[in-house]
Formats: C-alpha cells, sequence, structure tokens
C-alpha cells in the first residue's frame, strides 16, 4: 500500500470538539433525550409521509418516483446531520491517498467539499453503529445524499417508521444467508444498472457487523479454521457479496472508494462500539473527539473479481493495509495526508488536501427545513381550498348547541329532566294541568336554578318561552288577575295628577249621576294571557287617584267623565297639576278646590281641571264619600 507523505502528526495541535462543552452534562439525560427524540421521530414521521404521498408517482412514471425518493432521502442525510451537530457534535479530520487527489476540497468557510464521481461503491471497516450516520454526510459534502444505497441486516426492516423508511428508500436486504440472498441481490442490481446516468452510491461494510469482543472471537476463529492471520482492529472481511455486487456493477461504475473509519478516545485493547454507543454518544452528551477517515480509490478493471480466490486475496490484502493504517493511527493519532502536487495535460494543476478538518453540520442553517417542506406544503394546499373550514365545523357546532338549548324540551333531555319553569296560553292551561297559566316541576330548587341559568332570554312572539324561577319557591304559582288599563298618562317622574278627558253634553234629568271615577276591575275575571316576567310575587300597586262625586244641584244631575289610567305609577296628590292641554284657547279652566265649594256650582261645559297656584290640591275620592 503506498502512503502519501505529508506534515508531522505530533507537531499538529488537537482542536477542542464542539461537544466539550457538552460532555460535563449541562443538560439532564431525561432533557436531551426527550428533546432528541421529539426531532427525531417528528422527523422521521415527516420523511415517511412524503414518501406515502410520492408512492402514486411509481404508477406514472418510475423516473418520477426515484427522483422523489432520492429527494426524501436528502431529507434523511440532513436529519441525521442535524441531529449530530446539535446533539452529538464533533470534528471530522479528513485525508487521503494520492488516489484521491484533486476530489477532497476545503472551502474558503472551511468546510469539505467533495469531488467523487456520481456512480461509485463505497467499502468501509465497521466500527460503530454510527459509521454509516458519518459515510453519509460524506456524500452531502457531494451532493450525493439522496442518491446512497445501503446493504443492511433483514432485522433492520421491521424497525418501525425507520424500517419503513428504508424500504422506501430501496435498500438491500440480506438475510445472511448466499443461497437466499443471492437471487434477491440480483434483482436490486438489475435496477440499479438499468439506468447508467441515474447516479448511485452504493454501500457496503464487508465485515458483516460492527468491531466487538464477541465478533471479535468469532473473526479469530474463522482465522485459526483457514490458517491466515487475524487482524489486530478490525474484523475478517467476507468477500463473496461484495464480488457479486462488483461483477454485477462494473459495467456501470468504474471506481471502488474505501474509507478506512478510526475514532480518537479509545485506548488500546477497548472497543469504540463499547464507549460510543448511540446512547452515550447522543442522549449522555458524549460523542467522539474527532471522527477520523482515510480515503483511496480503486479502478474496477484493476479487480480480479472473475476468480473467486484471487479476489478474496485481493480483499484481504486491502484489509491488512487498512490494519495497518489504524496501528499507526493509535500511535500517533493522525492518518496519512497527501500534499503531493499534480500538472495536468492542460497546464493546470492539482493538489493534495492534507488534513481538512471541519465540523458535521449543514453548509446551511435552514437546510433542515427542506425536512418538513412535503408535509408543510400539503397542509399550505388544504388550507387554501378548505381554509375556512374548521372556522365552519365550529360555528355548525355553536348553532347546533345554541338550537338545542333554545327548545326546553331538547334542554330537558341534555340535562336529564332539569327542572324548569314554564307559560302556558289560558286557552290550554286546564288541558296541560296548569289552570292559572304557569307550570312548575317539583325537583329540588337547587338543581332547577342551575337548569334555567342555562335556558336563553325571552324573545318576542314565544308563547312558551322559560322564565327564571325563584328557588325558595316549590309549589305551582297562583295567577294575579292583569287589572284593565286606565287611560291615564303620566310622567314617571311627575307627582301631580294629569287629567286628559274630552268635553262631555249635558244630559237630561233622567240621568243618573255616576258616583267613581274610575271602573273597578273584576278580581273573578282571568285575562286571556298572563305574562309572568319575575318568579317573585308582584309589587302591590298604589291605589289610583279618584274625583270625588257631584252632587246634584237642582233638577238636573251630571255624571263626571271617567277617568283612564295609561301609566303607572299612580300620582301623587296635593301638588299643583299641569293645565289640560286639551282645552281650547282663551277658554277659563275652573279650579277645584274642595268638594263643599263645588256643592251649588253648576257643571261646566267642558270639563277640566287646571287648578291655580295656591289652590288647595284635590283629596282622594273613593267609598264612603
Amino acid at each position: 500500500m503506498a502512503t502519501a507523505s505529508g506534515p508531522n502528526p505530533a507537531k499538529i495541535k488537537t482542536r477542542p470538539g464542539p461537544a466539550s462543552h457538552l460532555r460535563n452534562g449541562d443538560y439532564s439525560a431525561a432533557s436531551r433525550a426527550l428533546a432528541l427524540g421529539s426531532y427525531f421521530i417528528s422527523g422521521c414521521m415527516a420523511i415517511n409521509a412524503s414518501q406515502f404521498l410520492g408512492a402514486p408517482l411509481y404508477l406514472i412514471n418510475e423516473d418520477w418516483y426515484n427522483a422523489w425518493i432520492a429527494f426524501t432521502k436528502q431529507s434523511w442525510g440532513l436529519l441525521t446531520t442535524s441531529m449530530t451537530q446539535c446533539w452529538a457534535p464533533t470534528v471530522v479530520r479528513v485525508s487521503g491517498h494520492k488516489s484521491v487527489r484533486g476530489e477532497l476540497l476545503k472551502t474558503t468557510e472551511g468546510n469539505l467539499l467533495s469531488n467523487f464521481p456520481e456512480r461509485l461503491i463505497v467499502i468501509a471497516n465497521h466500527q460503530i453503529y454510527t459509521d454509516w450516520l458519518y459515510l453519509w454526510w460524506i456524500g452531502y459534502t457531494n451532493g450525493m445524499h439522496g442518491r446512497i444505497y445501503v446493504v443492511l441486516k433483514e432485522s433492520l426492516r421491521r424497525i418501525p417508521i425507520i424500517g419503513w423508511g428504508m424500504q422506501f428508500s430501496q435498500f438491500i436486504f440480506l438475510k445472511r444467508n448466499w443461497e437466499k440472498d443471492k437471487d434477491r441481490l440480483a434483482a436490486h442490481l438489475q435496477k440499479l444498472n438499468s439506468n447508467t446516468l441515474s447516479p448511485m452510491w452504493l454501500m457496503l461494510f464487508p465485515e458483516g457487523t460492527n468491531l466487538h469482543p464477541v465478533t471479535r472471537k468469532s473473526s479469530k476463529k474463522w482465522a485459526d479454521k483457514n490458517k491466515i492471520p487475524d487482524m489486530q482492529h478490525q474484523l475478517l472481511p467476507r468477500s463473496k457479496g461484495l464480488q457479486f455486487c462488483i461483477q454485477q456493477l462494473r459495467k456501470t461504475v468504474p471506481y471502488v472508494y474505501d474509507c478506512t473509519i478510526a475514532y480518537e478516545g479509545v485506548p488500546t485493547g477497548q472497543y469504540a462500539s463499547e464507549i460510543f454507543t448511540i446512547q452515550a454518544a447522543y442522549f449522555g452528551g458524549k460523542p467522539p473527539k474527532s471522527v477520523n477517515m482515510y480515503w483511496r480509490r480503486f479502478d474496477v478493471w484493476s479487480i480480479p473479481v472473475d476468480n473467486n480466490k484471487d479476489f478474496h486475496n485481493w480483499l484481504r490484502a486491502r484489509w491488512i493495509e487498512k490494519d495497518q493504517l489504524l496501528e499507526n493511527y493509535q500511535k500517533t493519532g493522525r492518518f496519512p495526508a497527501d500534499t503531493g502536487v499534480d500538472e495536468l495535460p492542460d497546464g493546470r494543476k492539482r493538489r493534495g488536501a492534507g488534513f481538512i478538518e471541519t465540523e458535521i453540520k449543514p453548509n446551511k442553517w435552514y437546510e433542515y427545513l427542506q425536512i418538513f417542506a412535503p408535509v408543510g406544503l400539503l397542509a399550505l394546499v388544504l388550507y387554501m381550498f378548505y381554509g375556512g373550514l374548521p372556522k365552519r365545523f365550529m360555528k355548525d357546532i355553536g348553532k347546533q348547541v345554541e338550537k338545542e338549548t333554545k327548545d326546553p324540551e331538547n334542554l330537558e333531555g341534555l340535562i336529564n329532566s332539569t327542572p324548569r319553569i314554564v307559560e302556558v296560553d289560558s286557552t290550554n292551561a286546564s288541558a296541560v294541568g296548569a289552570p292559572n297559566g304557569i307550570a312548575v316541576t317539583t325537583q329540588p330548587p337547587s338543581v332547577a336554578k342551575k337548569a334555567i341559568k342555562k335556558l336563553p332570554p325571552r324573545q318576542k312572539g314565544v308563547s312558551k318561552a322559560p322564565i327564571k324561577a325563584n328557588p325558595q319557591v316549590e309549589q305551582p304559582l297562583k295567577a294575579r288577575p292583569k287589572p284593565k288599563k286606565l287611560d291615564v298618562k303620566t310622567p314617571a317622574d311627575s307627582r301631580h295628577t294629569k287629567l286628559d278627558s274630552k268635553p262631555t253634553p249635558t244630559t237630561s234629568s233622567t240621568s243618573k249621576p255616576s258616583t267613581t271615577a274610575a271602573t273597578k276591575p273584576d278580581a273573578s275575571e282571568a285575562p286571556k294571557k298572563l305574562e309572568v316576567k319575575n318568579s317573585t310575587h308582584p309589587p302591590k300597586q298604589k291605589p289610583v287617584a279618584k274625583l270625588p262625586p257631584k252632587p246634584a244641584v237642582g233638577p238636573k244631575k251630571v255624571s263626571p267623565p271617567k277617568l283612564e289610567k295609561k301609566a303607572n305609577p299612580p300620582p301623587k296628590l296635593g301638588v299643583k297639576s299641569k293645565p289640560n292641554q286639551s282645552g281650547k284657547a282663551g277658554e277659563k279652566k275652573p279650579i277645584v278646590s274642595t268638594a263643599a265649594d263645588k256643592e251649588n256650582r253648576p257643571p261646566p261645559k267642558k270639563l277640566g281641571i287646571k287648578p291655580k297656584p295656591g289652590a288647595t290640591p284635590v283629596p282622594a275620592a273613593g267609598k264612603g264619600h
């Protein structure tokens, strides 16, 4: 294996990683788990929803469907990258062999920019479970994070949400039984081979699983059985699957890229899979101090894929070289770095990248919004077409509730026969058992009070409207007879008696005088309709002012005009009354002082009482005068 020269790794200072302030546990494990779990699950559900929305495209055009799935896989790459940036930030140091000279670049912002081909096969050693996350980020730096295909274990496809997304992403699942896996793998590779213009990165881990004490023993046992040297920092690779993939794709894939991964902070004799677990890195805030990658490129035509033994030896030789790289890393803390320069035929120069040290993060902070873009767009479209739907829905519910509460019968069913007081027409009062026009339930007053509070106010034109009830009343109320209306107009704040009557002609001697000024209502009469506005007892009415009877003078007797009361309350006597507005202009109105002064006075042609200033008030007339 050829290695490129570079700066002395011992003189390179280690920059503290961005996760150093989190390793002391600024946030509790529970809060970190809650935040990470919420973001990860919501992101996975958004990606799954996007994949479900694009599934019908497969029936229309398969190329459109593949492009849509590539978009969702880009969202997956952004999700894992943003998760690593926020919850497990770390530094990545990338270097390469001279075979990748000019393909690893550093931007002016200090970010990594990869310039790998669009179609290739990536192989790598498997140290921890999150190896593929860091390799996916390399695809992000190359703009290929939507065109990555991964070969995984069959059991991973059964994971809820994540497994569904892997199936939509067209990942390849193997049962580790070559007789069963061969046909399935061939079908997937044929699809990848069908369109030579479609970008594709096929990612494989020839070791089959990550490095662990248990798998380490199995690898040593296999080495002893086949009498071959075992690896010190890796597992022995399995050649059959990789050989089959290269055979199927060698006409459309020109290169195989090899990545050697090492993690800083792993003591000699220990395993990174036991130190940098998912729980420790993402939930505990203890990610690796740095992730180190060393890249190499091999031409497909130089790989002996047609001979099983030769290919097995070729692959094992590459793994021995990788093991030596890991051994040097344990001693120096760095992989080799290429700093050479090549002069191209057109005069341009191609330089080695050396060490590129950067952080795992998106190039733009707002790129993570792409994860939720399809679902958000769908919600926006639905809002544009059905924007008023929630409002109409709530409005319909409000109308239904109002309709139910307005009808006492429906309300009675809703509140389990809650008592209420209703008014009944006099014509139907006896038929419904309410002779006085009011029906009162016999439920407890406290229950009735709560139910009646829910009733709406009375409306005009409603004969059977609910009214408020006095909680103290438990027996049916008795209707009080409504007196006849009196045509008397008196201001509410006036304390004077205002009489407004038309003049009556003088009657003959045969007419009999009337002894009263107003007709007393008959208490036995029941009104046609009784309006009860309050359940309390009605207030007592004040006595109505009545004029005293006029005694007969001579043979002629004249009865005074009847007084009609038009408004309440009754006026108070003993105060000046306003002049009668109905009299003619210039006509003098007689002054009424007492009944004795008027005894021998003839009645006027037009009766109008207009007391003068200083006159004695007229006493109230009644029975017994």
